[in-house]
């Protein structure tokens, strides 16, 4: 029952499991295989209204009303539009090379590169665009009046940017282009605000700009003093061996380094949604480094065991750790709440599919 008074917002709840979607996931992955990729948009769209239809709001459920049509088309006209002409370029850039064209050769294969940014910059944008129109909640949905047009040239330069010097400044960058696209977006009448600062981010990820430098210069030491590194009590005598012995080495720091990357990438993701409203509403996000290490993990082991059929839940893992792990505050009025005026796109998100940059 609506009200003018404002209400106390409450955490998302999500009532499935896993056999019920397993009866869902299962007959999508027999009908891909069987019509060679084809069925995984309608795929996808059952996935995504079964999610939904499972995650209750406020004592109401959110709903998918996107398409796999929708999906299908916009992957058409994505590869007609963005990879025939990718081709094409690739063609007469191996063509400038072999007739000793150099220059013109890298200088059409850095504007392919540029333009290959701008277009993810664009998918990025407008498949958020999309899913926010596509959700509907007590019988209202999210979207944006913004193309992402302008989201893509500013995509490409700030991560441009981000990567100097030697990456120092992708904080930034990270941050700004959040802010810039949740900027743009609304739900029903409200409109989100992200206030992100890279600030706060500057330890955790100086710890993943200074473990490389570390480990190389204990690696520059170890060769410059002749030290020789043995793997129980094993002296290296051929190429071979020498290389043996070093992989448990090479295998803990990767690991290593890759919890100091997922450090960073928790940090970032908190203080993102922590500062990130949607009208009265707040959001804060509590997982850290060990939550999506576990995560990814079991995703991995959970597909190398069932031999890549566990990968089907993955989506399903992932959903419910996102929605475990998020937690809104605030208030809302149930009176004032009215349909978005924001233009429904007819497209899906084929670009972004297009680019394997696809989610969920």
């Amino acid at each position: 029952m609506q009200t003018d008074e404002d209400v106390y917002v409450g955490d998302f709840e999500f009532d499935g499991n896993w056999r019920e979607f397993a009866a869902i996931a299962l007959p999508n992955l027999v009908l891909t295989i069987a019509t060679l990729g084809i069925y995984r948009f309608w795929a996808t769209t059952r996935v995504r209204r079964y999610l939904w239809s499972r995650t209750v709001f406020m004592g109401d459920r959110l709903e998918w009303s996107g398409t796999g049509r929708e999906l299908f088309r916009s992957a058409l006209v994505a590869i007609v539009l963005v990879l025939v002409p990718l081709a094409i370029a690739n063609l007469i850039v191996r063509q400038l090379l072999v007739h000793g064209h150099t220059v013109a050769g890298q200088v059409l294969s850095g504007v392919v590169l540029i333009g290959l940014y701008i277009l993810t910059g664009i998918a990025v944008f407008r498949s958020l665009r999309y899913r926010l129109s596509r959700t509907n909640w007590r019988g209202i949905r999210g979207g944006s009046h913004d193309q992402g047009i302008r989201f893509g040239p500013a995509y490409a330069w700030k991560n441009f940017v981000g990567m100097l010097p030697l990456g120092a400044l992708m904080p930034w960058a990270m941050v700004s282009l959040w802010n810039q696209r949740w900027n743009a977006m609304s739900f029903g009448p409200w409109t989100f605000a992200a206030r992100g600062r890279a600030s706060g981010l500057k330890l955790p990820f100086l710890w993943c700009y200074v473990a490389p430098v570390v480990a190389i210069g204990v690696i520059a030491l170890i060769i410059w003093s002749g030290m020789i590194v043995t793997f129980f009590g094993i002296e290296p005598r051929t190429p071979v061996e020498w290389v043996l012995i070093r992989l448990p080495a090479v295998f803990a720091f990767f690991f290593l380094y890759s919890l100091i990357m997922l450090a960073y990438y928790a940090s970032f993701i908190r203080q993102m949604i922590r500062s990130t409203s949607l009208g009265d509403m707040n959001f804060s996000f509590n997982a850290g480094a060990t939550d999506w290490m576990e995560l990814y993990v079991v995703d991995f082991l959970l597909v190398l065991f069932t031999l890549g059929l566990g990968s089907v839940f993955i989506s399903y893992r992932h959903w419910t750790f996102y929605l475990r792990n998020l937690q809104v505050d605030g208030r809302i009025n149930f009176g004032a709440v009215t349909q978005s005026d924001t233009p429904a796109p007819g497209q899906g998100e084929g670009l972004l599919d297009v680019l394997d940059m696809g989610a969920l």
